[in-house]
């Protein structure tokens, strides 16, 4: 059987055939953000919906059963691999207090299934402290850094979802605003490149959490 990482830039596979210029995959997302008993934010249970392009890729060779699915033992392997190479990208995950990056325990949660023609992954990234959320002070951001891959929350009532939040929280999410440099310098590259670090951080929407202060 053929196991196929996410064709991010930062790993070995690409798929062929891809026109130019970044992106070239795309990545629906929707997130819950967990609080525990005292308000506090412990982390981000997430959810990626493939487009159907690197559905198909990704799946290619993945053996189907009787209902016509695939595997889904087989779609399980995938995903463990790619956990273990996102592992080192911190999962595309930018979680922080105030200007102070969290860092991320092990993930849990790690399931996978077919939605439709499209692969979905989901899992949870726990935080090592947990932090609270008032005044302002907690946001994240998920993206590729080289944006090869193009991960957007979904356009869904509720993409973002406040797990047991307090009384009076709420969220906004800031759409991204790329300068023309940015948007120029994603236009150019094709399949093969990387780009500089940190060019997907131009195109990743931000969620701010607002919640009262304690």
């Amino acid at each position: 059987m053929r196991l196929f990482v996410i064709a991010f830039s930062l790993f070995l596979l690409t798929p062929l055939n891809l026109a130019s210029a970044h992106p070239h995959v795309w990545t629906d997302m929707t997130i819950k953000i967990l609080f525990d008993k005292t308000g506090k934010v412990t982390g981000l249970h997430q959810t990626w919906l493939f487009d159907d392009y690197y559905t198909a890729y990704a799946i290619e060779g993945v053996g189907v059963g009787g209902d016509g699915k695939p595997d889904p033992k087989k779609l399980n392997e995938i995903m463990q691999v790619n956990m273990e190479h996102l592992k080192e990208y911190g999962y595309f995950t930018e979680a922080r207090n105030k200007d102070k990056i969290l860092k991320l325990k092990p993930i849990t949660d790690k399931s996978t299934r077919m939605k439709g023609a499209r692969l979905e992954m989901s899992f949870t990234t726990p935080f090592e402290t947990p932090v609270s959320p008032s005044n302002d002070s907690f946001s994240y951001a998920i993206f590729d850094p080289t944006y090869y891959v193009e991960m957007l929350h979904a356009e869904v009532e509720s993409p973002v979802i406040l797990s047991e939040a307090p009384t009076g929280c709420h969220y906004k999410l800031i759409p991204p605003n790329p300068d023309p440099s940015a948007v120029a310098q994603a236009a150019m590259l094709d399949a093969s490149m990387r780009g500089e670090t940190g060019l997907g951080s131009f195109f990743a929407e931000r969620v701010y959490l607002t919640c009262p202060e304690e």
